[in-house]
């Protein structure tokens, strides 16, 4: 008698909806099914690892996850689904305890809100002095187990996800964002989500954290997995993307590239990895490398509470001020201590000069050369405006990608080389201008409608193309005409259901067999002078100002621009950076961390998760 097919454990966690749709017996989350177990896997692996480790079981990849895509019984055909009953231990929905008085739960609840809000470690709960405070300020209160608040986080997180996908599927079109963290213990792939909320703005939430290891340890396919993974516990399907924007790793850029013919959307490079990709190519230079150098060394020697820097605050007086180290090795870290020895170069030049008459330190501290305070100065000049900018974008919530060619322009202006520039400078200059063009593209730009230029036209502060040529301005206005006629297309069918049907002529019974080739064309002619009926009249707008909200404003002419107001919503919410504008600008990659002291990882993805999305 032949032995039944093995089955793999994932069955015992997962219940067949139908031949496409799995759903979880811990948190209820359908998913969709592709013939094999990987996906249900990682997501027990990712979130339910407590569950699974509760019953003993294994979740390691098994020759079964492949050869059967569901349980069958001997007598049965592998259509059957697995049964939905489940000894699977699941988490419940937890009472707020915290003692005999019922309004104890408030405290509770404000604990595990302190703990989200903050960053903190649940290990908090169990500390001394943590209790003794909670024992003054409310001496009646019995404060819960570590483990209470662990189930009562994931409670919370597993309810916040919920409401995260009624959200997204209240919506046509997002983005996405796709970029790696240092996390509790290896990287960690963050994926943040992107779409126009009810208030007319663009608000992000983050979907998951996942740890992915070390650089050497993962690959383009494992990435790809996770995020494809994520949409499908989210129901984001094919269409929905508008753009996905992304960090400069090489296997981020192999996964966004294979999630592009999987999911048929743009993926798109952080400008602020791009724009420190351009400014650090002009620190390769032998001249201006050595500078750098030595001028971390500088900086090293003079940091706060050495006698060095005791020695310069004799010299600088009232004119002190802290040296900045470079500790990240990005350019606005390198730009900032530049400043801080240009500043302050006279007074550094004199401290250095007493110090060296120590035997001790003579060989230690040496000076720049007047070649190198040239160099160092270029660099002020040069960055300058260049940082100032950065510096307003950092404290933005959201840069959107329409807004990119126009930064890049206000910067191009600023690095023009002038009659007067000394050669530092114009080496400078010239140099970071040469890889902008290259990196961003910038003759593309102007000359093929990329997902940017059309988000630029569908911006009402940008719609004019001030940077095109009237030929590429009537080349981009097509282009808009036709990607938004694809996109009614899509969308026309579902509209058209509730509205009242058309008076219909009679028809002789062979057309009404074969169908009119006229009524179809008729359709298709009205769609197509609809749309292009909009974008003539939205072309002859009146000059609008740059502060104006472009969503706000496509909200006031919704009703007279139906078709573009839709099509702005999905390419308006595109940001210009994977991370946060104030991390994206400012840090290297590598160096983006998560807050979280948590040691756990599967506790770091729901503190995250809850720290961030605070609107749900």
């Amino acid at each position: 008698m032949a032995s039944s097919p093995k089955v793999s454990i994932v069955w015992k966690y997962f219940a067949k909806v139908n031949p496409k749709i799995t759903k979880c017996k811990v948190c209820q989350q359908e998913m969709r099914f592709y013939g094999s177990t990987t996906g249900m896997r990682h997501h027990l692996e990712r979130k339910h690892p407590y569950v699974v480790a509760m019953a003993g079981d294994t979740l390691s990849a098994s020759h079964a996850d492949v050869v059967l895509a569901y349980p069958v019984a001997d007598s049965e055909s592998s259509n059957t689904a697995p049964s939905t009953s489940s000894a699977v231990p699941l988490p419940r929905v937890l009472p707020l305890v915290g003692g005999g008085d019922q309004n104890m739960g408030a405290v509770t609840e404000a604990i595990l809100s302190c703990i989200t809000r903050d960053m903190l470690s649940l290990s908090i709960v169990d500390g001394v002095g943590f209790k003794e405070l909670l024992h003054v300020l409310k001496p009646t209160y019995q404060i819960p187990s570590m483990k209470y608040f662990e189930d009562l986080l994931r409670t919370k997180y597993m309810s916040g996800r919920t409401k995260l996908k009624t959200l997204i599927q209240d919506k046509e079109t997002v983005a996405l964002s796709c970029y790696t963290v240092v996390g509790a213990t290896s990287e960690a792939l963050v994926i943040m989500v992107h779409l126009v909320s009810s208030e007319h703005s663009v608000q992000s939430y983050i979907l998951s954290v996942s740890e992915i290891g070390e650089p050497d340890d993962r690959s383009a396919e494992d990435i790809l997995q996770l995020v494809l993974d994520n949409l499908s516990e989210y129901d984001i399907d094919e269409g929905m993307i508008s753009a996905v924007v992304h960090d400069d790793s090489k296997e981020m850029a192999e996964a966004m590239d294979l999630l592009k013919q999987a999911m048929n959307c743009d993926p798109m490079k952080c400008m602020g990895v791009l724009l420190n990709e351009c400014i650090s190519s002009a620190f390769v230079f032998p001249d201006i490398d050595g500078t750098i150098i030595a001028a971390r060394s500088i900086a090293s020697y003079f940091k706060p509470g050495t006698p060095a820097a005791a020695e310069l605050e004799k010299h600088a007086g009232q004119q002190y001020s802290i040296v900045q180290e470079d500790l990240t090795h990005h350019w606005t870290s390198i730009f900032e201590m530049c400043v801080s020895l240009a500043k302050q170069q006279q007074f550094i030049s004199a401290a250095i000069e007493v110090l060296k008459k120590d035997d001790e330190v003579k060989d230690v501290c040496l000076n720049l050369t007047d070649q190198q305070w040239e160099t160092i100065h270029a660099i002020v000049k040069v960055l300058m405006p260049l940082a100032r900018a950065v510096n307003v974008l950092a404290q933005e919530k959201f840069v959107s990608v329409s807004s990119l060619r126009a930064i890049l322009r206000s910067m191009e202006k600023k690095l023009e080389v002038e009659d007067d520039d000394p050669a530092s400078m114009r080496k400078l200059k010239e140099t970071i201008h040469a890889s902008m063009k290259e990196s961003f593209q910038l003759e593309a730009l102007l000359e093929k409608p990329t997902t940017s230029t059309i988000a630029a036209a569908l911006d009402p502060r940008h719609r004019t193309l001030k940077y095109h040529t009237p030929e590429q301005q009537r080349q981009m206005r097509n282009s808009l005409g036709h990607i938004v006629e694809s996109q009614r297309q899509q969308t026309e069918p579902e509209e058209m259901e509730d509205a009242a049907p058309p008076t219909k002529r009679r028809k002789s019974g062979m057309t009404d067999l074969l169908g009119s080739d006229s009524e179809d064309s008729d359709d298709e002619s009205k769609q197509h002078n609809r749309v292009e009926t909009e974008i003539q009249a939205y072309t002859h707008e009146k000059v609008m100002s740059k502060e104006i909200d472009p969503l706000e404003w496509w909200h006031q002419n919704e009703s007279r621009y139906p078709i573009l107001a839709s099509a702005a919503r999905g390419y308006l919410c595109i940001p210009c950076t994977a991370a946060l504008p104030r991390d994206a600008f400012t840090k290297n990659q590598s160096t983006i961390k998560s807050d979280s002291p948590e040691p756990n990882p599967d506790l770091v993805e729901c503190l995250v998760f809850l720290n961030h999305n605070k609107k749900l």
